[in-house]
């Protein structure tokens, strides 16, 4: 019976802890608010419509901030002896990284998803090593605050896809950050 009881206990409070964190996972905030020009944008987690930016503009998600410099397309990247090459073609994104927090804050690739019509597209850490042959690196990166750092992300993707109008760029505050913005590149 002690057994029993002492599972019983534990379990319970195992309930109690698993509730919580499905509970503040599936939660998801419904809000208006305006923007700079004071014109409203709706954010939510229901499919609404979300604001979206374009390349060169400064988009702050949390304590961070993020501009897209430009994107490119090749089907190669990194020095000779290095290069990596695409199954289909690479979507590179150079990305200027600004920390507005009072705390260091860890940048990496994973924190960048290439989206086009209802697909999620991760990064290729290898090609993103070598495109960033003369620059910094998006892996495990340490932005302390007010400081920036400029690199590039490359996404292998399907030759044809990567020509086309509509690829989206989702950044998001750290490395497991929920809260997010997209980027038009075009």
């Amino acid at each position: 019976m002690k057994k029993f009881f002492k599972f019983g206990c534990f379990g319970f409070i195992g309930l109690i802890v698993l509730g919580i964190i499905i509970a503040s996972l599936g939660g998801g905030d419904d809000s208006a608010s305006t923007n700079s020009d004071g014109e409203s944008k709706e954010s939510s987690s229901g499919g609404e419509s979300e604001q979206t930016y374009g390349i060169g503009e400064k988009v702050e998600v949390g304590k961070m901030a993020f501009t897209v410099n430009e994107k490119t397309t090749a089907s190669t990247v990194g020095p000779d002896m290095l290069q990596e090459e695409a199954n289909g073609k690479y979507v590179i994104v150079d990305v200027t990284v600004t920390n507005n927090g009072n705390e260091a804050n860890t940048v990496d690739s994973s924190m960048f998803k290439l989206k086009f019509e209802d697909k999620t597209y991760e990064a290729d850490s290898a090609a993103t090593s070598a495109a960033n042959e003369d620059a910094v690196e998006f892996f495990l990166a340490e932005v302390n605050p007010d400081s920036t750092i400029e690199g590039k992300i490359a996404f292998d993707i399907n030759a044809e896809t990567a020509e086309k109008d509509g690829l989206k760029l989702q950044v998001s505050e750290g490395v497991f950050g929920t809260n997010s913005k997209t980027i038009n590149l075009k």
